[in-house]
């Protein structure tokens, strides 16, 4: 066996917790291993928040330098890649805080009468999702991206984005409402209701 294909061999067994042993060791080829691996991952994931491919690579590159300086406070308890992740979404908020793009205040109409189908957002195509929620205001698309898909509670949420915790319900009832109104619109879950979260 070639000496490349013993390195390839190699690279291919190594299990996350030897990647995270030499990133702690500030290892190079460690850090580089764990950028490729989870590097596509964490960028569908900011996309969800920055709907702009160029800042989602420069945010990625931010976050990533977080996580290699800060891969020590990693503690085992739960996921490495859901540790990343939400390094990686507070970027985002950062960014989007930085920019003065939340958190925007937008009209909010009552949600009343409108009942809930948990199964609505399950049943459709996740890339028509992703482009309909793309299309909400940055403050709504983030507190959505939050609460719906990466399971924040209202109280976390709140805090993030520095609001009150009937504020951020009152933006997701307001996402959840326009989604409703995009799906009618294009002929999608007519008689379904979206649920007020």
């Amino acid at each position: 066996m070639s000496k490349q294909a013993k390195m390839e061999a190699r690279v291919i067994l190594m299990t996350d917790d030897h990647i995270l042993d030499g990133c702690r060791n500030k290892d190079r080829n460690s850090q580089r291993l764990l950028y490729e691996r989870y590097y596509e991952s964490l960028s569908f994931a900011c996309y969800r928040y920055l709907r702009n491919q160029e800042l989602v690579e420069d945010v990625v590159h931010e976050g990533f330098m977080k996580i290699f300086k800060n891969i020590h406070k990693f503690n085992g308890r739960g996921s490495l890649e859901g540790w990343m992740k939400r390094v990686m979404v507070n970027c985002c908020l950062d960014y989007l805080r930085k920019q003065n793009r939340q958190p925007r205040q937008v009209e909010l109409e009552e949600a009343g009468g409108y009942e809930v189908d948990e199964d609505m957002v399950a049943q459709l195509q996740a890339n028509y999702i992703l482009e309909v929620v793309g299309q909400l205001p940055p403050i709504l698309r983030t507190v959505f991206n939050l609460n719906v898909v990466e399971g924040y509670p209202h109280k976390e949420i709140a805090k993030l984005i520095k609001v009150k915790e009937s504020t951020s319900r009152a933006y997701l009832t307001e996402a959840k409402k326009l989604i409703r109104k995009k799906l009618q619109h294009s002929g999608i879950g007519e008689e379904r209701r979206v649920k007020n979260g």
